[in-house]
């Protein structure tokens, strides 16, 4: 990979892991036919689509796609590695400071991407009880 993007990176304060996750587009695009998918903006104007397959209980599988910035990619796929093999009530309880955790860093101004991580999959959430009940 670029050289130069990674040391701009890591400059900015990315962690080498948000940086290996925005290299390697870790669980970036769909899922075929997947439980729920829910969309979300940030305050930034950044979106993020979340899409999870959900069996009996548990998040067997989660990707992402995205219209913003690296942070939000970094926090993006912190957020699916995370919550994969969870079920619904502890993905539920994910906060934008564990993503930031799990990342081991994200420059201040990208901390909001956290933020709408988690908020999206609140939102996915939320859809998946409300189509399960309706």
């Amino acid at each position: 990979m670029d050289e130069k993007r990674i040391a701009l990176l890591q400059a900015m304060g990315y962690s080498d892991k948000a940086i290996q996750y925005i290299l390697n587009k870790t669980n970036v695009g769909e899922i075929e036919n997947p439980s729920v998918s829910a969309k979300n903006q940030g305050t930034c104007g950044d979106i993020m689509i979340l899409h999870l397959v959900i069996q009996d209980g548990v998040i067997k599988e989660a990707k992402y796609e995205y219209i913003g910035c690296a942070g939000l990619q970094a926090a993006g796929s912190a957020l699916t590695e995370m919550i994969i093999g969870l079920t619904l009530p502890e993905a539920s309880k994910i906060q934008a400071q564990e993503v930031l955790n799990f990342l081991g860093g994200l420059p201040q101004q990208k901390h909001e991407c956290a933020l709408l991580a988690s908020n999206t999959l609140k939102k996915a959430l939320a859809d998946y009880q409300q189509m399960k009940n309706g």
